[in-house]
């Protein structure tokens, strides 16, 4: 199955902004690694803090009241065109923006569904954070910075939505589901 532009490009912003947890979970895995890897692979003081502003940036961004109007025939179109996005393995979000800018096949589809590709990746990094921690929240508060609340109320009040939203950037949707009953 192919992996879908959306949900490549939300797991790699995801992975680079959860790097901030990675303390809680360092003992552990550090037992469990050579030290001489875990040395490469910790992020530096300044990339730690670059990235818990790329965090906090994405947890207060504001999503618009028309978010899902907007954003869902856009995922469905980038599905349906099996646009893959580039590897882009922790970047930082203003990166992660120029790398979308800079993809000439995604930029009809975004300026077809009046978004800049700033708030494509600002709205659906933003949607996949909000739905991800109302869903499973972080057992350590300190670990996550608070949520937009108008962003947890746009999600609470667009259940279905929110659901269908999901769906598409797993790579499925309803009418694949009741084709498979």
């Amino acid at each position: 199955m192919t992996s879908s532009f959306v949900r490549k490009a939300l797991l790699a912003t995801t992975c680079a902004l959860a790097l901030t947890r990675l303390p809680a979970v360092m003992p552990s895995a550090m037992a469990q690694q050579p030290t001489q890897q875990m040395t490469q692979q910790a992020p530096s003081a300044a990339q730690q803090a670059a990235i818990r502003h790329d965090m906090e940036t994405v947890a207060q961004y504001r999503l618009p009241k028309d978010f899902f109007t907007r954003m869902t025939p856009v995922m469905e179109q980038i599905r349906n065109s099996r646009i893959t996005p580039p590897e882009t393995p922790n970047l930082s979000l203003e990166d992660t923006i120029k790398r979308t800018e800079a993809m000439p096949q995604l930029a009809p589809i975004l300026q077809q569904g009046h978004m800049t590709a700033r708030e494509f990746v600002m709205g659906i990094t933003t949607f996949g954070m909000t739905a991800a921690v109302m869903q499973h929240p972080p057992q350590d508060s300190k670990s996550m910075p608070p949520l937009n609340p108008d962003n947890v109320s746009l999600l609470k009040s667009h259940t279905a939505q929110t659901q269908a939203l999901i769906q598409i950037m797993n790579g499925s949707d309803s009418q694949q589901q009741e084709m498979g009953r």
